[in-house]
């Protein structure tokens, strides 16, 4: 059985961790942290590393000013722990997190479906397709290392599409988390395919405009996620 490599909240990053380089958002503080965003969904921060503000300064040169708001927008998404005793270190999944997380996502996601078919009917989600597409080729490749992005996305076409504010703000709330917990997940037990099939007929439903197929394909399909998630971290235990 693979397995995580978990850090103590005390080690700081190696030299040698392939950070993404920075893009050009608005501000510093927004180019820290979606560079950070992505090195921890992408694994090369890895759960329990520790993120000392002035390292991280000097590797993105910049203050550690912007490192400290960005480490605080990372905690807000729960990418990031903030201890006051042991600092500020990459989150730690368990079995109370993702039971947490997937019975939230159960409460609200297949209501947004079940809402959008409703209201749109037998329509297409062109949107939808591509990153469904996208996701299929990248489990072609073997190159998943994009993939929890790409199922995010064809996630939130879909729900956003019920048009209620509130449950999308919600759920947007959860989708770095949920990307986060999904790939460590498939760094113990590969289920790409498995889910890409469950992807494929919630999205037909969808386009069929069966509401209440598409809302139980959805609720199956989080809960399917959860169990096989805390199975996954009961066998790395």
């Amino acid at each position: 059985m693979p397995s995580i490599e978990y850090e103590t909240p005390g080690t700081a990053p190696s030299p040698s961790t392939a950070l993404p380089p920075l893009g050009q958002p608005a501000s510093r503080t927004d180019r820290v942290r979606d560079a950070l965003r992505q090195a921890i969904l992408d694994g090369a921060l890895p759960p329990g590393r520790a993120l000392v503000e002035r390292e991280l300064a000097e590797l993105y040169g910049v203050s550690k000013t912007p490192v400290r708001e960005a480490l605080k927008q990372l905690q807000s998404t729960g990418l990031v722990e903030i201890n006051a005793y042991q600092g500020v270190s990459v989150r730690r999944p368990d079995d109370k997190l993702v039971r947490e997380l997937y019975t939230a996502r159960c409460a609200a996601e297949p209501e947004a479906v079940r809402l959008a078919a409703e209201e749109h009917g037998a329509v297409s989600y062109p949107a939808a397709r591509r990153a469904l597409a996208e996701a299929a080729a990248l489990i072609r490749s073997g190159e998943t290392q994009g993939l929890g992005t790409a199922n995010r996305r064809f996630h939130r076409e879909l729900y956003t599409a019920c048009g209620n504010s509130f449950l999308c703000g919600f759920l947007d709330q959860l989708q770095d988390l949920t990307a986060f917990v999904a790939g460590l997940g498939w760094r113990l037990r590969a289920t790409f395919e498995e889910e890409a099939a469950e992807h494929a007929a919630i999205l037909e439903a969808m386009e069929q405009g069966d509401a209440e197929r598409a809302e139980h394909l959805t609720r199956a399909h989080i809960r399917k996620a959860q169990r096989t998630l805390v199975g996954a971290l009961g066998d790395e235990r």
